[in-house]
């Protein structure tokens, strides 16, 4: 695969319908921006790590970490090529970003496996994954688990924002959350579809099958407008 930023010049010769690259990828898109920023700095994000972007949009949050991270040490991808192209066309050239050469790939996570290291041909000291959980399959989530952690370099962080299912694996009914305390907006997730939520019991599991991964924590003060946790896991 070809990384996204070495094809945006014939991208935008083809004509599509405008897309609002801010409200596609949830809205919020200053204050959940910056948080994402603010939130893996104060984790211990360096300006010399290598970090990947796993559904990365159009760059809400990549933008600042460019900015931060040293030249071509921001990795990203995410399954949406329409997406990517606003981003890169609307946030990144303008603000000069492209020249801090990111590197961006359009790739969907499945049931299937995926050699990422061959596809980023880099591994990562940081992998982040915001909003994305809760759009896709304990199946995916499964998978995505092994394939990511073959591309942390040891001691690496990976960090997953999600819907927390607090009651456990058997419960089976829907959970309400809240936009900023307010019903208006509000997110409804089910145990068995999209917006999905999951219970911790679930990682633990997958990660036992994971030699090399350990969850290090459930995470509660990420600042997100719906209540999101993160899950910190660690390359053992």
């Amino acid at each position: 695969m070809n990384p996204i930023t070495g094809l945006f010049h014939s991208v935008f010769k083809r004509q599509r319908p405008a897309l609002d690259h801010q409200l596609a990828v949830g809205g919020h898109w200053d204050d959940v921006g910056r948080g994402q920023f603010a939130f893996l700095v104060k984790e211990g994000l360096r300006i010399d790590h290598y970090l990947l972007d796993v559904a990365c949009g159009s760059f809400r949050g990549g933008r600042f970490l460019i900015q931060y991270l040293r030249e071509g040490r921001y990795f990203a991808i995410d399954k949406d090529s329409s997406l990517i192209e606003a981003g890169i066309d609307r946030v990144l050239r303008p603000a000069h970003l492209l020249e801090k050469n990111p590197q961006i790939y359009k790739v969907q996570l499945s049931v299937e496996p995926l050699d990422l290291r061959v596809i980023l041909g880099a591994r990562f000291d940081y992998i982040w994954v915001h909003a994305l959980f809760d759009h896709i399959s304990p199946e995916v989530i499964r998978r995505s688990l092994h394939d990511l952690t073959e591309v942390m370099v040891s001691g690496g962080r990976f960090y997953a924002t999600i819907f927390l299912n607090p009651h456990g694996p058997d419960f089976l009914g829907s959970i309400t959350w809240p936009r900023n305390g307010s019903l208006d907006g509000a997110i409804v997730t089910f145990p068995d579809r999209e917006y999905w939520h999951h219970s911790l019991e679930f990682f633990e599991k997958v990660v036992s099958e994971i030699p090399e991964l350990r969850l290090d924590a459930c995470l509660d003060d990420y600042p997100h407008p719906l209540g999101l946790k993160v899950l910190r896991f660690v390359r053992l």
